[in-house]
């Protein structure tokens, strides 16, 4: 999956079926807090504030169909900058779990990238990878399971898909 290039947080959309995904979750009694990452907020394109305006209005929208989403935990700083809250880092991970008071023991990791993958070997929870390109090569270390789609990836930790056993637990995203 390519990275979303953004100049305003306007030009951000969800993912196919993210709002079907995520109901399917929270039906299950799964709560899903967002942990990003926007390297262009220090990039100067745009602010945390509107980043996190769009958030709320897309959090609203998700709500109307049924999908709640917690959060977001952001991570505003570019890739060469060092700190803790960046990806693989867990610093965001561990603070959505204490906010919600979520454990972190059958957790699952839900992302795009290697460093998703490894923020979940890090934290202790169970990787799902959505690779839209197909089955990466290799398969990142922390992916228990690759899934084309986020809602591939819904009904697998649902338990809905039958290709690989996995944990009952909650989702982080």
């Amino acid at each position: 999956m390519q990275p979303v290039l953004v100049n305003r947080p306007e030009d951000l959309h969800p993912v196919p079926d993210a709002h079907k995904a995520v109901a399917a979750l929270n039906r299950a009694a799964m709560r899903c807090p967002v942990i990003t990452v926007q390297s262009r907020i220090e990039k100067g394109l745009f602010t945390e504030a509107p980043f996190l305006s769009w958030f709320r209005d897309f959090a609203a929208d998700m709500r109307t169909l049924g999908a709640y989403l917690e959060g977001p935990y952001v991570c505003p700083h570019r890739f060469a900058t060092p700190c803790r809250c960046k990806k693989p880092n867990i610093h965001l991970y561990e603070r959505a779990a204490r906010d919600l008071a979520l454990p972190v023991t059958g957790a699952f990791v839900v992302g795009d990238t290697a460093d998703d993958m490894e923020a979940a070997r890090r934290l202790g929870a169970t990787g799902c990878l959505i690779w839209a390109g197909g089955s990466p090569h290799p398969q990142p270390a922390g992916a228990a399971f690759v899934a084309a789609t986020l809602w591939e990836a819904a009904q697998w930790i649902n338990g809905e898909d039958a290709r690989r056993p996995h944990p009952n637990g909650r989702t982080f995203s």
